[in-house]
């Protein structure tokens, strides 16, 4: 497996990463798949949830296809580098996460379903890894809007880590924190051809590292 040869990725000091840029990389369409917008505004009552389970354009699917999200787009977040590039968060140089934003309406789905759906397509214990794609882009994460989302999170992963540790895996090393407290405090959109990328590409790159263990 190459990646057991690669260096081993690190979050660099906030100093060293890459200064970015002020404008947005994207200019948002509509999204590809449900016609909504990708940057809002949203409908009175809709929510948003920010994560990452690696590789974004297959999780990106998982979401877009759930009862209940107005919208999706992928992102990157968590890190330091303002409206970095593609290659720039895969240059290990942005502290960034690749993420999908869920824009979903809580009436029909809830937080706790989005949160179950990614844990459970990914393997949480993996560090800075999916599976043979390395490096600090790719580690589980979850960035949410407040307290009471945070504290709600957070026991879910809490809980998944020990059906995890009894099923043989090692400890979850998931980051749930609120998006404001990350050093960019921001989401900042991928490039468009990233964009529901799985709908634009059928038989495109599509890794998912299930566990198989179900959050019960």
């Amino acid at each position: 497996m190459s990646w057991m040869f690669r260096p081993e990725p690190k979050i660099v000091p906030r100093e060293k990463a890459l200064p970015g840029r002020d404008e947005p990389i994207l200019d948002p369409q509509l999204h590809a798949v449900l016609g909504t917008p990708v940057t809002g505004p949203w409908k009175p009552g809709q929510k948003s949830l920010i994560l990452g389970i690696g590789c974004f354009w297959g999780a990106e699917k998982l979401f877009w296809e759930m009862p209940g999200v107005e919208s999706t787009s992928v992102g990157y977040a968590g890190g330091t580098t303002p409206n970095p590039t593609y290659y720039e968060v895969c240059g290990g140089m942005t502290n960034h996460a690749e993420v999908v934003q869920v824009v979903y309406d809580p009436a029909k789905v809830s937080l706790r379903d989005l949160v179950v759906r990614a844990l459970e397509a990914h393997d949480p214990s993996q560090g800075f890894r999916q599976g043979n794609d390395v490096g600090t882009q790719y580690r589980s994460a979850f960035y949410v809007n407040d307290e009471a989302e945070r504290a709600e999170v957070q026991s879910l992963v809490d809980s998944y880590a020990q059906k995890l540790r009894a099923s043989g895996y090692g400890d979850s090393t998931t980051e749930v924190k609120l998006l404001s407290q990350t050093d960019s405090g921001q989401y900042y959109l991928a490039e468009d051809e990233h964009q529901q990328y799985l709908f634009k590409n059928p038989h495109g790159y599509c890794p998912h590292h299930s566990t198989g263990v179900k959050c019960g």
